[in-house]
């Protein structure tokens, strides 16, 4: 009987053995798997990619030389602070009986555009105002520029009825003004609401 039992337990110890064996090689890839997986994250990744070159375009470099551009002189202000009023007035003004008389008077102040586009308006009374008469004006710049500028003007002004009752009021205007051949004319107009300043 000491023959077989021998027999049998030296072929158990002996695939016993083997299967150790085994599970020891698999073991030692895993261990060795997670230990490159584990350096693997504390290494930075360093693939080269190409750097995208930036060029800005032609409105971004136009953009920028503007932002650099000097802020307008004083004198500039002042020649601006004088051309607007003299426009207003003889702009502003209304008779019911001889609406156009601000068409000729305003063409030296105004660019070409501007006076085609007044030429196209025509003015008339109200069923109570048959004239506006200017009190005063108020400017302040919206905006500022070399070559354009945008202004407010908060203009007084005296309204007549038919009945020759008379009442003060303010019109709020915004006026664009513009560079042309040296002298700053007025290129565009028009009455200023809340939505332009609150």
């Amino acid at each position: 009987m000491k023959g077989p039992v021998k027999t049998w337990l030296g072929s158990i110890i002996a695939l016993g053995m083997v299967a150790l064996l085994i599970g020891s090689i698999f073991e030692g890839n895993r261990i060795e798997k997670e230990r490159a997986a584990a350096e693997q994250k504390q290494q930075p990744v360093t693939q080269e990619k190409p750097v995208r070159q930036y060029t800005p375009n032609e409105q971004a470099v136009s953009e920028k030389e503007a932002e650099e551009v000097a802020a307008p002189t004083e004198e500039m202000q002042t020649e601006i602070q004088k051309v607007i009023p003299e426009f207003l007035k003889v702009y502003v003004p209304f008779d019911v009986e001889s609406p156009s008389d601000f068409l000729e008077q305003s063409k030296p102040y105004v660019t070409d555009n501007l006076y085609k586009a007044l030429e196209q308006e025509q003015r008339r009374g109200t069923l109570t105002i048959v004239k506006t008469k200017l009190i005063n004006v108020d400017l302040e710049p919206q905006k500022e520029g070399l070559q354009e500028q945008w202004w407010n003007a908060d203009i007084e002004v005296e309204h007549t009825d038919q009945d020759g009752q008379t009442r003060a009021s303010t019109l709020a205007y915004i006026i664009k003004v513009k560079l042309i051949d040296g002298k700053w004319k007025i290129d565009d107009l028009g009455v200023r609401s809340r939505a332009w300043n609150p």
